[in-house]
């Protein structure tokens, strides 16, 4: 065992630059897929270990439009074993929020009527401000998604605005609400102490809405009590359920993406590290061929030098490892804290789990690095000592040698390019192996960083896309907070008819339910979120992936998800429930959309209007101004001329103030994927050139002897790389642009996307461009130098 341990020992001396940066190779790769793995267990283990300490709720039912009676649906829920329900909480729906008197754009206030403490589903933790029973009066307690997103402090005033008037109430408490503190909420619980509610409530036009959580012991069993619950009523339930998937989906989104993509990445680059390694240990094995022959020749085993490789190979691993499951935790971290920053409070700090994953994912780098390793040092069992000891080379590599020599074999012409070109096109010809390992990373590194540009600048500049996501496209939107001073047919006659206006429609939005067979109730409903418009679909920028927007009462467009689940195609006929009565549509247009995943649905209001003719619920208004027209100097002048009268935004900051912080996760996580590429290229081709300057030493002393400048040497190492890294780049830049791209579709899809609108930007992908030829350039310009070290003198000595 000693003379294998003296050969690694060896190796390790004699090689330290090349085994270090193939150590580095190692690390860069076992912390991208630690880091990825991380990334996903923690995000779900963490919010679900939340969810369980809050007792938080698995569905969410809102009675809203009077169609059960709340008491006799708290009752039922009530009596059902393994089902724990909260109090049934009165609450009021408000959109007119100001703070530092800038209005809170895009945000859908569920004022609560606060019960008494402690709640048995939902329990709130205070994450600042002290923790009481329920919200003196005068004060509010808001939820963190709100307050740090617009950076409301404790003791901050709010303005309210109602229908009749304003009101104010200060922040007391900045709480986690576990089912209204995801990313990306727009919508919230503001608890109210009972006295203000009833003093700035009671008397507003319109009932009383009420909210109950629920909590199953075992959530899979849902359906079934569903199911009873309807053959008591008789009908299907026809209000509002949030499922427990709907609740979470927006904690999860942003890690899985990254994750996914991470995953992905990492098994690319560990991909190009075993090719590495494995142009390395042939490389090796061919360097020292008369050693591992003469070896054999004294009697050591053909076994022992496989032992060698792997061990050696093995120890630089785990060695390598180290660090890079290291790094890792405090990547995830960063990454999971960042994410689901609205579930941190000082009382509840975030701890990932990182031991077990660590050393899993550790465990299986180690075992494919030494693996790998005994695969490709395995041929050394078939060198014979006698052909090594002669030619240094197989008979069969001596034989290629002999024929390339060979004049009338030549079909490239080297001498009628210049010297330098020319000792780049000589090399390439003769180091095939390497020159494809080159391509290779070129190609993967150029795609990795077209991908993460296009994606980032993507989802940054989503408002030119946000159709394509489920969204309008107009101009601004409108909505009259305080109907006493102005109502819809003053808005319509001051604001609407303005010759600077284009168009405009009327939203509305409202609960329905589709039995998941049409002639079989007992089979299950899914409970749909309606769109109703009054006035075009077109013209606000609804689009459709097939078909077309719903135009007549009789017709509907439905989001891709609830297409799925019915197994329904545009044409086909759909049976829905609203408002209590049954309708049948024809389904129009499938389309995305990531709100609500997909499970809503588009009507004309014309449809509503057949079963409820006093039908007006439609407090929204998309508004498009003629080109010439800025929408942000429109909003100016209404906002001049009504004040909390109507509230009023552009799409620009709509989209900015819901998406931002999807960009500012984002940009982290895929920088450092980026920077990691860049840094793998750069290091292995650094190695592969260091490697091939020493074992055509003497070339390069002929070329100096015979007047060659070690510039002109150096140039032609430059030139050479920069030849393949164009090949990649043409290869690199198609995949990033269009083969990437289809792994979102598999994260996304679940969230009611299926086509990911991406940007393409030329400045961006040029600039991914020149960073990957860069990186490839600067490493074997770096590599060169070696040149420098020796002289022809010394370099042509036999």
């Amino acid at each position: 065992m000693y003379p294998i341990w003296l050969l690694c020992l060896s190796s390790f001396k004699n090689k330290k630059t090349q085994n270090g940066f193939i150590a580095l190779i190692m690390m860069l790769s076992t912390l991208l897929l630690s880091t990825a793995v991380l990334v996903i267990n923690n995000t779900g283990s963490i919010y679900l270990d939340m969810h369980d300490k809050v007792k938080g709720a698995h569905q969410l039912i809102q009675l809203e439009n009077g169609l059960h009676h709340p008491e006799e649906i708290k009752q039922w829920w009530q009596q059902q074993e393994n089902v724990t329900t909260s109090e049934l909480m009165r609450y009021r729906t408000l959109t007119g929020i100001s703070h530092n008197e800038k209005e809170i754009s895009n945000f859908y206030a569920y004022m609560m009527d606060t019960p008494d403490a402690p709640f048995s589903v939902d329990q709130l933790i205070f994450a600042k401000g002290s923790e009481s029973q329920d919200p003196v009066p005068g004060t509010v307690w808001i939820p963190t998604a709100l307050a740090y997103t617009q950076n409301i402090s404790i003791g901050d005033p709010l303005i309210f605005s109602t229908e009749k008037g304003t009101f104010q109430l200060k922040v007391a408490a900045i709480v986690v609400d576990i089912s209204y503190c995801s990313p990306f909420a727009t919508s919230g619980r503001i608890w109210m102490n009972h006295t203000d509610f009833q003093q700035h409530f009671t008397n507003m036009q319109g009932t009383d809405m009420y909210m109950m959580g629920l909590r199953f012991d075992d959530y899979s069993e849902n359906r079934e009590y569903w199911e009873s619950l309807e053959e008591t009523l008789r009908s299907p339930y026809l209000e509002s359920i949030t499922d427990f998937e709907g609740i979470s989906s927006y904690y999860m989104i942003t890690n899985k993406m990254i994750g996914f993509i991470m995953i992905f990445l990492a098994v690319i680059m560990i991909g190009i590290a075993i090719f590495t390694l494995g142009f390395t240990i042939s490389d090796t094995i061919l360097s020292n061929y008369k050693t591992i022959g003469i070896l054999q020749s004294i009697g050591f085993p053909s076994r022992y030098i496989t032992i060698v490789y792997t061990i050696q190979y093995t120890l630089l691993a785990f060695t390598a490892v180290i660090p890079g499951i290291s790094i890792s935790y405090f990547l995830s971290n960063k990454i999971v804290k960042s994410s689901l920053s609205f579930l941190n409070t000082n009382s509840t700090e975030m701890q990932i789990h990182f031991f077990q994953t660590a050393l899993i994912t550790g465990l299986m780098m180690v075992l494919l690095i030494g693996g790998t390793s005994f695969l490709l040092s395995y041929k050394t069992r078939f060198i014979k000592p006698a052909q090594a000891i002669r030619s240094g080379m197989t008979e069969k590599n001596n034989a290629k040698g002999r024929q390339k020599q060979t004049p009338k074999n030549r079909i490239i012409r080297f001498e009628r390019f210049p010297f330098p070109f020319m000792i780049s096109l000589r090399d390439i010809r003769r180091n095939n192996q390497s020159s494809l390992l080159i391509v290779l990373l070129s190609t993967m590194t150029t795609a990795v960083l077209v991908f993460g540009f296009i994606f980032v600048f993507s989802i940054f500049s989503i408002k030119e896309t946000i159709s394509l996501w489920g969204y309008d496209a107009a101009d601004l939107s409108l909505r009259i907070d305080n109907p006493s001073t102005l109502s819809y047919q003053d808005l319509e006659k001051q604001v609407l008819l303005d010759k600077r206006v284009k168009n405009y429609s009327r939203f509305g939005e409202l609960n329905g339910v589709i039995p998941i067979d049409d002639h079989d109730l007992k089979k299950g409903t899914t409970n749909v979120l309606i769109m109703a418009v009054e006035g075009n679909y077109d013209d606000i920028g609804y689009v459709n992936l097939e078909g077309r927007n719903p135009q007549s009462n009789d017709e509907i467009a439905i989001g891709i998800n609830i297409a799925k689940s019915l197994n329904k195609k545009v044409g086909d006929p759909v049976i829905v429930y609203m408002k209590g009565q049954q309708l049948q549509f024809t389904v129009t247009g499938i389309y995305q959309a990531i709100a609500n995943m997909a499970y809503t649905a588009r009507i004309s209001s014309d449809a509503v209007l057949k079963i409820d003719p006093s039908y007006n619920d439609m407090e929204d208004i998309f508004l498009n101004v003629h080109e010439n027209i800025s929408p942000e100097s429109f909003i100016k002048e209404l906002k001049e001329k009504y004040g909390h009268s109507i509230w009023a935004a552009t799409q620009r900051t709509l989209v900015d103030e819901v998406f931002s912080q999807a960009t500012a996760i984002l940009i982290m996580p895929i920088t450092v994927m980026g920077l990691l590429f860049v840094i793998v290229t750069l290091v292995i081709i650094y190695s592969i050139c260091r490697i091939q300057i020493k074992k055509e030493s003497r070339t390069y002393g002929i070329y100096q002897s015979i007047g060659v400048t070690i510039f002109k040497a150096k140039m032609s190492i430059a030139l050479k790389i920069f030849i393949l890294s164009m090949i990649g780049v043409i290869v690199g830049v198609p995949i990033g642009l269009f083969g990437l791209p289809l792994i979102l579709p598999f994260i996304l899809a679940d969230y009611g996307i299926v086509k990911i609108p991406l940007i393409l930007h030329w400045s961006g992908v040029t600039a991914a461009v020149v960073c990957s030829v860069l990186a490839a350039v600067i490493g074997a310009w770096i590599a060169s130098n070696i040149v420098k070290t020796t002289t022809p003198r010394m370099l042509t000595i036999d």
